[in-house]
């Protein structure tokens, strides 16, 4: 019997994070969702938001955007398109990007496709503001 799992988060950029987990969460696009060891397989695709796991008892996060992550064999691997760690975010600059975002987005002019690409980049923000260290 396994008593931990494998976590590995990476980007096309770098790889986060490599290290062994008691267990590990993560925000899926139906909702968020936990892993612990003998999880079944599993494939889904993340949302921007925080993963959070337990290594050595302490809790840590890596803040992904988009991406997916299966769990196999008791290893959990986070292919993220964007991630980073949350003292790596400026809490003020999040704070700044969403104020100009939402600027933006009350613009009458915007066509679907601007409005849908400006509120992605919104959520991002909002994200980011709330997982800054």
């Amino acid at each position: 019997m396994t008593m931990g799992l494998t976590l590995r988060i990476v980007t096309p950029a770098r790889q986060l994070v490599e290290t062994e987990a008691s267990e590990v969460s993560a925000p899926g696009i139906v909702g968020e969702f936990g892993v612990l060891p003998e999880h079944a397989t599993f494939l889904g695709e993340l949302d921007d938001g925080p993963v959070r796991y337990v290594e050595n008892g302490q809790h840590k996060t890596v803040v992904v955007y988009g991406g997916y992550a299966e769990v196999s064999d008791d290893t959990v691997t986070i292919l993220a398109n964007d991630a980073e760690f949350p003292d790596e975010i400026d809490g003020a600059d999040a704070r700044a990007e969403m104020e100009r975002l939402d600027e933006e987005l009350s613009r009458s002019d915007l066509e679907t496709e601007e409005v849908e690409r400006l509120l992605r980049e919104r959520r991002r923000a909002e994200v980011r503001e709330a997982e800054a260290s």
